[in-house]
Formats: C-alpha cells, sequence, structure tokens
C-alpha cells in the first residue's frame, strides 16, 4: 500500500470509511468502541439475492500492526448463514506498507448448494474491489518521504520578485 502503516492503521477503525471499501457493506454502526460493529451484508451470488444482518466483534488488536476480527450474520430469507473471520496484518515495507489479508469464510444454506467454486469466485471477486478500493482511499495520504507542500512556503522554481537570478532547477 502507498502509505506508512502508521497512516494506514486509523483506516481500519473509521467505521464510515472502511464500510465503503467493502462490497455491499451497508448500515454500519458501532455498537462498541474498536469491539463490536453491526451491519448489513447485500450481495447477488448466482441466482440468489443475499441480505444478511451481521454481527462484527474485533477479537483481537495489536495497533498498529495486527487485527483479528470475526463477522457472523443470516439473511432471513435463503437462511443462509455466513461466518468470516478476517485476520489484517501491516508492517512497513520501504516507503509504503504491505497489508497481509487472512481471511476464512464459511458459508451455509441455499447459497451454499450453488458449490464451492461459484460461493469462492465471488469472494475472491469481493476482496480484489476490496483491495481496489483500499488502494484509491490510500492514495490521498502522503507517504513519509513525499511530504504535503506548504501552500505558504516559495515554489523553488519560481524566482522570488525581489532576485534576478533564474530559478533553481
Amino acid at each position: 500500500m502507498p502509505a506508512a502503516p502508521e497512516a494506514v492503521w486509523p483506516l481500519f477503525f473509521d467505521v464510515a470509511r472502511v464500510a465503503r471499501l467493502i462490497p455491499g457493506c451497508e448500515q454500519v454502526q458501532e455498537k462498541e468502541p474498536l469491539v463490536l460493529y453491526s451491519a448489513v451484508m447485500k450481495q447477488k451470488v448466482g441466482p440468489f439475492k443475499m441480505e444478511a444482518p451481521a454481527e462484527v466483534r474485533v477479537e483481537e488488536m495489536i495497533a498498529p500492526s495486527r487485527v483479528r476480527a470475526r463477522a457472523k450474520g443470516r439473511d432471513r430469507i435463503t437462511g443462509t448463514t455466513m461466518d468470516v473471520l478476517l485476520d489484517v496484518s501491516l508492517a512497513g515495507e520501504g516507503t509504503g506498507t504491505r497489508l497481509v489479508v487472512d481471511s476464512t469464510m464459511v458459508v451455509a444454506g441455499r447459497l451454499a448448494s450453488l458449490g464451492y467454486a461459484v460461493v469462492k469466485k465471488k469472494a475472491d471477486e469481493m476482496f480484489a474491489e476490496f483491495e481496489r478500493r483500499l488502494r484509491a482511499e490510500l492514495e490521498g495520504i502522503p507517504s513519509p518521504q513525499s511530504p504535503v507542500p506548504d501552500p505558504s512556503s516559495p515554489n523553488p522554481l519560481t524566482p522570488s520578485p525581489d532576485s534576478d537570478a533564474p530559478p533553481a532547477l
């Protein structure tokens, strides 16, 4: 990721921002800060539309390098249940962050009747979209090697009005 771990870490606990990164994640609410959240996951997989209210619990957190969370939910119409364990690790790598996401997803019920390949394909698509959105979100966070310019500082390429010198190159 194009930002330092210290800049990436807070994003994972900004409920509104992280909800926008997860495809189909809606109605996110913080129930207990840094511990318990609720959300509704909406997805279409094959012929099924799933809308599963879910509880998300942070099981372990080692700031700013690791968070482990579990999401459990059940779709009322299809009876499909989901249990997702997500383990996210961050480590500095050069001027950026190496982000490792390890997940386990157990799906049972009508959605599971589509078979492993169909459910896995949808999960892979969701993770790819999450990564795309996360990278786009992080593009606005400056890395330690590229400080944000101070608009009040003179531009080194523009000569000052009282200087006869050519611009510095």
